[in-house]
């Protein structure tokens, strides 16, 4: 992730299949499903923007996603100021199914303390979610239109 420091570092070991587990992370769409406390989330172009059931939302863009390497990589762009973001979330093979690295680049330091906590929740629900299909506690379905993309 460059030269700068990673401020947050937390790994979780899936049992599941790393594809399968990268099929829930490669889909930038699904977050809210996954990450607790996240109400939706919705992708246009390359900004996905998250809502916090306390009603905060979030701009992100999406730098890349890896599907070779199974690596998601992300910036948090506002409402909140940050002087410097970088996300990445990695899905790697493991003898005991996948290993999911989540590594945090942040700038204030001091929302590093915050992010570590939001990350550790974020991976056990990201667990819950492959292996029991159990969605985040405060996340709401996408109204249905009619069309658009399927889970």
């Amino acid at each position: 992730m460059g030269e700068r420091t990673i401020d947050v570092h937390r790994e979780l070991v899936i049992g599941a299949p790393a594809d399968e587990v990268w099929s829930v992370v490669a889909a930038p769409e699904r977050q809210a499903e996954w990450f607790p406390g996240m109400v939706s989330s919705a992708v246009e172009g390359t900004t996905r923007t998250v809502v916090a059931a306390a009603g905060a939302f979030f701009l992100e863009e999406i730098l890349a996603i890896d599907h070779d390497r199974r690596t998601f990589e992300y910036r948090i762009t506002g409402p909140m100021v940050v002087h410097h973001h970088r996300g990445r979330i990695s899905v790697l093979d493991d003898d005991a199914g996948s290993r999911v690295v989540y590594e945090q680049e942040i700038d204030p330091k001091a929302l590093a303390s915050v992010l570590d906590g939001a990350i550790g929740d974020a991976l056990e629900g990201l667990r819950d979610l492959v292996l029991h299909g159990r969605t985040s506690r405060a996340w709401e379905p996408p109204a249905s239109t009619g069309g658009g993309v399927g889970y």
